[in-house]
C-alpha cells in the first residue's frame, strides 16, 4: 500500500477537505502541519513552492484541486461513471467560483470594505450559491441525497467543509431542504463523525 503524507499549515484551509476524503476512505496518512517559520525553510523543496501538497511514496502532487481529485479517483469518491464524475466537477467548479468571494473577504484588511464584503457574501453571493447547489441536488440525487450516485463523494465533502469554514466568517442561512439533508448525511457518515469528534471545532 502507498504511503500518504499530506502537507499543509496547522489550520483547515484548503487541506481540510483532503483530510476528510482520506479519512472517509479509511486511508491512513501523515498529517504534516508546518509552522510558518518551518515552512520558509521547507518551501524551496516543495513543487510550486506552495501548500497543500500530497506526497505518495515520495512522489509530490501539488494543487489542492488536483490532490482532491486524485484522492477521489483512488478511493472511489469521484463517481461511478463519467456522468457522475461530471456532476462532481460541476459542484467543484461552482464552489471554486463562490470561494473567490470568500477568499477576498478573508484577506481584506480595510474594516469598512470588509463589512461591505461580508454583507455581499451573506445576503447575495451565499444564497445564490446555495440555490445552485439545491438545484443540482434536485436534478441529480436520484433520491439518494448525494450530489452524484448512491454514496458520498468529494463534492459532498467539499460543500460540507466550505460551509463549516464560511460559517466562521458570516452567518449561515437555513439550508434549502435537500442541501440541509446532504449536510446531515455527510456529518453522520461514521468515519466523518469520528473525525469531527476528534477534531473539534
Amino acid at each position: 500500500m502507498p504511503n500518504y503524507k499530506l502537507m499543509y499549515f496547522d489550520s483547515k484551509g484548503r487541506a481540510e477537505v483532503i483530510r476528510m476524503a482520506l479519512t472517509v476512505a479509511g486511508q491512513e496518512f501523515e498529517d504534516k502541519r508546518f509552522a510558518r517559520e518551518e515552512w520558509q525553510t521547507v518551501k524551496p523543496t516543495i513543487p510550486q513552492n506552495q501548500l497543500p501538497c500530497l506526497q505518495v511514496d515520495g512522489r509530490f502532487i501539488p494543487q489542492s484541486g488536483a490532490i482532491l481529485r486524485y484522492v477521489g479517483r483512488a478511493f472511489g469518491l469521484y463517481g461511478e461513471n463519467n456522468d457522475e464524475s461530471t456532476i462532481i466537477d460541476v459542484v467543484i467548479g461552482t464552489t471554486e467560483d463562490f470561494m473567490k468571494h470568500v477568499i477576498a473577504l478573508y484577506y481584506e484588511k480595510d474594516e469598512a470594505k470588509k463589512a461591505e464584503l461580508i454583507k455581499d457574501v451573506q445576503e447575495v453571493k451565499l444564497p445564490a450559491y446555495l440555490n445552485i447547489l439545491e438545484d443540482i441536488l434536485k436534478q441529480n440525487d436520484g433520491g439518494n441525497g448525494f450530489f452524484a450516485g448512491k454514496k458520498i463523494s468529494i463534492a459532498d465533502m467539499l460543500v460540507f467543509d466550505l460551509m463549516d469554514q464560511v460559517g466562521t466568517m458570516v452567518t449561515l442561512p437555513t439550508f434549502p431542504p435537500k442541501l440541509g439533508g446532504l449536510m446531515e448525511k455527510v456529518k453522520s457518515n461514521p468515519k466523518m463523525k469520528e473525525y469531527l469528534a476528534k477534531r473539534g471545532s
